[in-house]
Parts: structure tokens; C-alpha cells; sequence
């Protein structure tokens, strides 16, 4: 899927757990932004993702060597040991926030995964990174709803494998016991970036994410502060 799609779908997946734990407006929507974000972290297996993208030669450096470590495109990185990789290095971030290191990783971490969600919703460029690292480096600084960003990590590496698997490249999600991928059938999964993904799909997840968002704000009893 394209990068904009795997933000749209990682808000919307944020926005429903949400929902289901019953957070607060405030929470929802930043559970929503940061599993936006997290969702794209996956492709940092690609030098020209989003994500190592997002915060110019530093990014990039990470990418080529996460994409060395992890064998490629769609390898290590679209697996659940990926997701479990990922989430545990965000739940260390955030056990041992109260280090300088703890600190500084998180807020590593949250600046890469804020940028590359700005930029795959085509919001990137200077701004949009000066942005990131603020937010970044305020939640890390501030513990900004700190138990939800394992979650969100979680949840976004996760919808991006769900994402990729309707493809027809699909998912090696057993890696490294097994190198086959799996997804939908080839008669009905789509190529990325097809008019299947870009006027089938894309549109489902934002009616999803209207119909979510209406129901935080209005369902009745909702917390909203």
C-alpha cells in the first residue's frame, strides 16, 4: 500500500481502540496521530519510504541499515517478529524514560515515526520536521500519554502488515521460519498505488474514520476533556 493509505488506515485503527478502551477525546486523538506515524515505520526496510524520508540524512542512514539487517524490502520488518521488534523498543523507550538515554531514544523514536506520518500525509517538508521534533521532544520531556505510545507501535506495525497483505506481494509473516508470502488470493488482491487501493480502499478507511470520529464526539456519556 502507499503511504498515505498506511496513515489513513493506521489513524483509523487508532481511532477505534480508542473507542473500545473508552479514552478521552484527547487520548483518542493522540492514540489516532501517533498510530499514524507508528504505521509507517515498517518501510523503513526501503531507503525511499516515507520514513526514512522524514527526517533527511539521518533517516535515511537508519533506513539503509535497517534494510541491510533485516534482508530487504519486505522481509524482517513486514513480519510479526517486526512488530514485536518495534513495540519492544517502544516500551523500553518509554520503561526507561526517566534515564537521559531512555529520554533521548524515545524522543528519537517519536520524532522518526511523527515526521514520516506529517510527510505520508503529504504534509512533510522543514515545518512539518521542526513539528515532529517539537512534538517529540515534548512528550518524551513531559510523559505525554506515555502507555499509549507501545500501543499505537503495536497497533500501527501491525495494520501496516494487515495493509500490505491484501497486496499481491503480500507478507513474509512468519519470518525467519519461513520466507513465503502470504495475503489475498491473486484474483483479488490489488498492485500498490492501483485504482483498487486509490478509489476502493482509501475511501472505505476515511468513511471509517468519519463514522469513528462522529461517535467519540457524540456517543452518549463519552468523556471529552
Amino acid at each position: 500500500m502507499l503511504a498515505l493509505s498506511h496513515a489513513a488506515s493506521g489513524a483509523l485503527t487508532g481511532l477505534a481502540a480508542a473507542e473500545v478502551t473508552h479514552l478521552p477525546v484527547t487520548g483518542a486523538v493522540t492514540l489516532a496521530a501517533l498510530t499514524a506515524g507508528f504505521v509507517t515505520l515498517s518501510d523503513l526496510d526501503s531507503v525511499g519510504s516515507c520514513a526514512a524520508r522524514s527526517l533527511g540524512f539521518m533517516s535515511k542512514g537508519f533506513a539503509y541499515l535497517i534494510r541491510s539487517v533485516s534482508g530487504g524490502h519486505r522481509h524482517a520488518t513486514h513480519s510479526l517478529v517486526g512488530v514485536a521488534v518495534f513495540t519492544a523498543v517502544a516500551w523500553l523507550a518509554c520503561h526507561y524514560r526517566g534515564e537521559p538515554y531512555g529520554r533521548a531514544v524515545l524522543a528519537a523514536f517519536l520524532a522518526l515515526a511523527i515526521a514520516a506520518g506529517l510527510r505520508a500525509l503529504r504534509l512533510g517538508g522543514h515545518y512539518a520536521d521542526v513539528l515532529a521534533i517539537g512534538a517529540a521532544a515534548g512528550i518524551a520531556w513531559y510523559g505525554w500519554y506515555l502507555a499509549l505510545i507501545p500501543m499505537a507501535c503495536g497497533l500501527g506495525t501491525a495494520t501496516h502488515l494487515l495493509g500490505d497483505s491484501l497486496t499481491d506481494v503480500g507478507i513474509p509473516v512468519f519470518w525467519p521460519l519461513s520466507l513465503r508470502h502470504y495475503g489475498l488470493p491473486k484474483p483479488i488482491a490489488f498492485t500498490t498505488g492501483h485504482a483498487v487501493e486509490r478509489f476502493a480502499v482509501d475511501p472505505l478507511i476515511m468513511i471509517g474514520l468519519g463514522v469513528l470520529a462522529y461517535h467519540a464526539v457524540t456517543l452518549p456519556g463519552y468523556v471529552t476533556y
